[in-house]
């Protein structure tokens, strides 16, 4: 995939005069706007081109200079200045000066236009050489798809033309010219319109390779052949119905065209570029293969449809707002669709890997049990810049995906209170971890603290955080004249636990502790203050408990993912009261989002 600029061709005055057909200034617009927000290569024209085109309509030339002020657009001449550049077309345009007011007495109108790089040829006289040394082998007639009858015309009117060409004076080569009776030669009405198409058609195609610069399909009313090797990627209704399903199209057209050029070519904008061109050209790889004939770009434009329609149209889980909102949303929404999309369709993922080797990191998910838990962690991934993206249905449920970037995921998955149940983490966690191929959980909230005090001075505070180095069942035990505890002590995955660890050593400054050591899990809800002595006398090395442990780490080990639990105090198991939750749960859901984005952030060697 190798982005080049492009040629705005069909800004085009002759051309459009020639094949008869004139766009809507508003179309127009809308056509330079998507394209300026869509494609972030910048764009090339000729000077007199643009200026010819644009200035009858006022509006679209007002946008066309403020990008080539921008440089957006390289404005071309063979001119070293403007004035200079005026001058040359006064002298070519000297015999219809009515034609051309902006070259003569309103040529103020360019006193603003910044001219950009310097042409090495002459448009004027490359159409001279190729007329001049026409041969009907050499010369490509399908250049105007809408008369594939021009060749006879042209060449009964080829000998006059040439006669005009050698007796201009230096004018331009332009329908003024086949109109005149330079040289004492004339042309019929069809020889005219045939030869204004053909030179049209090798004016365009000879500047876009002198320049090395792509050109658009599928522009509106523009029937000049399409270049099929920049299809999918430069075709403007393809980029148009994509900016569409993205939600991208009423901030385009209310956006100032400041606000466009504040954001062209910052790296939100250039990932998004790249990631709409990858999506395009992986999505052309497949529908090409089931195509009646792959080569016609109208029925290939209606297996694209189908594909937006499928993968990307109806999500109103993330609207953007802005439009740097909608390059940061677009381009995640973008990927997300094409790692959904290559993981089932082979010749879209052959295409899409290419573009896109590096898959999205391994997909980590974070685990809840209550109100409290999820505002606190909600509320932490915002100001660690994850956003909400897009509901993911997981068998009969649904979690919510959030992200940050282009690679970071973090699934959040809510489950009711303890490990049984049918909506408990013991049977919610196991279809998630196996559909979703989730590589690390993380359940973060809150919890009982068990060490108040430690060797008769104070040890732990409400909203200290605890991480769980070991899950120790303490409800399964044997029961009889002596209770034996026969529940599983379960380890912390090494991987996690090492990213939380680090992510403690990053947490400075703040006015609680975080400890680690083995937390005890279990069906019940303890409030009961003998209950809590009976459980420090069990198991005295334990330092806090809660109630989603157990399912936590046996749905990870079973699955054979990676786990931490990591819950704040919110009490001491027994005269429970609200007050300390929110805080308990907002300090732990930190440092889980920390140990998180260690992981995601995390280079290989």
């Amino acid at each position: 995939m190798d982005p080049k600029p492009v040629f705005l061709d069909f800004l085009n005055r002759e051309a459009a005069r020639a094949i008869g057909r004139e766009r809507d200034e508003n179309i127009d617009l809308e056509i330079i706007r998507i394209l300026t927000v869509a494609l972030p290569y910048r764009f090339s024209a000729n000077i007199s081109q643009i200026t010819e085109y644009g200035n009858a309509r006022p509006r679209l030339f007002s946008e066309l200079i403020k990008l080539i002020n921008a440089k957006v657009i390289d404005a071309t001449s063979t001119s070293a200045t403007l004035d200079e550049f005026i001058a040359d077309r006064q002298a070519r345009y000297l015999h219809v000066p009515d034609r051309y007011p902006f070259y003569f007495k309103h040529s103020d109108v360019l006193e603003s236009v910044r001219l950009g790089s310097r042409n090495s040829f002459s448009m004027t006289d490359d159409l001279s050489r190729i007329i001049s040394g026409y041969s009907s082998d050499q010369f490509d007639f399908e250049l105007v798809r809408a008369n594939p009858g021009d060749k006879p015309h042209f060449e009964s009117s080829l000998k006059a033309t040439v006669i005009k060409i050698l007796n201009r004076d230096d004018l331009a080569i332009t329908r003024d010219l086949l109109e005149s009776n330079r040289g004492g030669a004339t042309l019929t009405p069809q020889g005219i319109a045939a030869t204004t198409r053909a030179i049209s058609a090798i004016y365009m195609k000879n500047y876009a390779e002198q320049r090395g610069l792509a050109t658009c399909t599928g522009i509106p009313d523009f029937n000049f052949r399409e270049v099929e090797q920049y299809f999918p990627r430069y075709d403007f209704p393809l980029i148009r119905r994509l900016v569409q399903s993205l939600g991208g199209v009423p901030l385009i057209f209310a956006a100032n065209t400041e606000e466009i050029l504040a954001l062209y070519g910052t790296p939100e904008h250039e990932h998004f570029g790249y990631y709409l061109g990858a999506f395009l050209e992986s999505v052309a790889a497949t529908v090409r293969s089931r195509a009646n004939q792959p080569n016609d770009l109208a029925s290939l434009r209606t297996l694209f449809h189908q594909v937006f329609i499928r993968e990307l149209d109806g999500n109103r889980e993330a609207q953007p707002q802005t439009l740097k909102e909608f390059y940061t949303i677009g381009q995640r929404r973008l990927l997300a669709a094409g790692e959904r999309i290559a993981s089932k369709d082979v010749l879209f993922g052959k295409e899409w890997r290419d573009l896109v080797p590096a898959k999205m990191t391994g997909l980590v998910a974070i685990t809840t049990a209550t109100d409290r838990e999820d505002t606190a962690l909600f509320k932490c991934l915002e100001e660690h810049g994850f956003s909400s993206s897009r509901l993911l249905r997981v068998g009969d449920g649904v979690v919510q995906e959030f992200v940050r970037g282009i690679t970071q995921r973090i699934v959040h998955i809510r489950t009711s209170a303890g490990s049984m149940g049918v909506n408990s983490a013991g049977m919610v966690l196991p279809h998630v971890l196996q559909e979703l191929d989730v590589k690390y959980l993380v359940s973060a909230g809150i919890c009982f603290g068990l060490k108040p005090f430690k060797d008769g001075k104070e040890y732990q505070k409400l909203g200290d955080v605890l991480i769980a180095t070991h899950i120790q069942d303490y409800e399964t035990k044997r029961k009889g004249e002596k209770e034996i505890p026969r529940g599983e002590r379960t380890s912390a995955s090494p991987g996690i636990l090492q990213a939380t660890r680090i992510a403690r050593t990053q947490t400075t400054g703040i006015g609680y502790q975080i400890s680690e050591g083995i937390m005890l899990s279990g069906q019940m809800l303890v409030d009961d203050e003998q209950t809590v002595k009976e459980l420090r006398e069990a198991f005295p090395e334990a330092i806090g408990g809660e109630m989603e442990g157990n399912a936590v780490a046996g749905a990870s080990i079973y699955k054979g993912r990676q786990w931490i639990l990591i819950k704040g105090i919110c009490d001491w198991g027994f005269d429970k009261k609200d007050g300390s939750q929110s805080i308990a749960a907002e300090r732990a859901c930190s440092l889980a989002v920390k140990a998180i984005i260690n992981l995601l952030d995390a280079e290989s060697p």
